[in-house]
């Protein structure tokens, strides 16, 4: 047996989006594909888009890291459920900073899931976990009402 030293870090076993193998050895999800992240999965979102997903079911994690600044990704799908799992967008000392575009599919009367609707990132005793760049936010005082314009 050996000794590992961890230094304060925390390391975490993750399966890649863009292996055939983290999809049984066949082929990564395609238009209209489901896909399940079952619990004890790991999920690393390494791709920069995806074909149009129908529904994703999170009972793992789902994981976007951040990129360089100047990266552009995109995940589309028509639902995201996070049941008893964990979505994660970056980290609080990893926050994303390049552009990330989560869009959800769908027409007004598309089948919903119950209590939550279609076209949602829907959470059941799971977590979203999102951190972004921080935001330098400027206000000021007003010793009176402003005037229009």
């Amino acid at each position: 047996m050996g000794d590992c030293a961890l230094h304060g870090n925390t390391f975490l076993y993750v399966n890649h989006w863009s292996e055939k193998d983290t999809w049984g050895g066949e082929f990564v999800p395609t238009a209209g594909d489901s896909v399940w992240v079952p619990e004890g999965l790991n999920l690393l979102y390494d791709v920069d888009s995806t074909e149009i997903l129908n529904a994703v079911i999170v009972e793992g994690s789902l994981i976007f890291p951040p990129r360089p600044v100047d990266t552009s990704v995109t995940f589309d799908a028509h639902y995201i459920m996070v049941n008893r799992g964990h979505l994660e967008i970056g980290t609080e000392e990893f926050p994303i900073t390049n552009d990330l575009t989560i869009t959800l599919w769908g027409e007004k009367y598309d089948p919903t899931i119950p209590l939550f609707g279609n076209k949602v990132i829907a959470v059941y005793k799971g977590t979203l976990d999102i951190h972004g760049a921080p935001v330098n936010v400027a206000w000021t005082d007003l010793n009176h009402t402003a005037e229009i314009g």
